[in-house]
């Protein structure tokens, strides 16, 4: 009997789980919508629309330094100057994870460097995967934190990373 009763309590709490891990989060329900426009700002170049998606004090973080950049204007900047360095950037989300007023995603980005930047264009391809969080605040994006691999990225476009050289050289 005490094995029947265990068994039942052990399947119920499995079933429990099961089921509301395959629903959707109210969570994602709310954010992803917003999310969908803001990757859209990054693969497109065009921002329609942005002061509904980006909060007034948005600030991006990016690696090495995650130095703040603030403002949709600063942003759309930053969007534009990548844009311009690699025409084709694209970025494809491989996986969302919702919190009530966060989102980590796992996301790949691939480019050509045909354009000016902040080195001349090299014509090279680049694929780099890397992460963010994004905070959201008032119903809109507040922050976003990118890390990715920089040494990968400049590697696949042929820069080298050369030791500095010692006294003995």
């Amino acid at each position: 009997m005490k094995f029947l009763i265990r068994s039942i309590i052990i399947f119920s709490f499995l079933a429990a789980l099961f089921l509301t891990g395959c629903t959707k989060s109210k969570h994602s329900e709310k954010l992803y919508p917003l999310l969908e426009k803001y990757v859209e700002y990054w693969n497109t170049g065009e921002f329609m629309g942005i002061e509904g998606t980006l909060h007034p004090d948005f600030e991006l973080r990016m690696t090495p330094e995650f130095r703040p950049e603030k403002g949709i204007d600063t942003f759309q900047e930053n969007v534009i100057k990548w844009r311009t360095a690699y025409p084709d950037f694209h970025i494809d989300i491989k996986e969302w994870v919702f919190d009530s007023d966060k989102v980590a995603g796992l996301w790949t980005i691939s480019a050509t460097n045909t354009g000016p930047g902040t080195h001349p264009p090299t014509g090279k391809h680049i694929k780099v995967m890397g992460m963010s969080i994004i905070h959201f605040e008032e119903g809109k994006i507040r922050d976003e934190w990118i890390a990715s691999n920089n040494l990968l990225w400049m590697t696949q476009l042929g820069f080298k990373l050369i030791p500095p050289k010692t006294d003995s050289e």
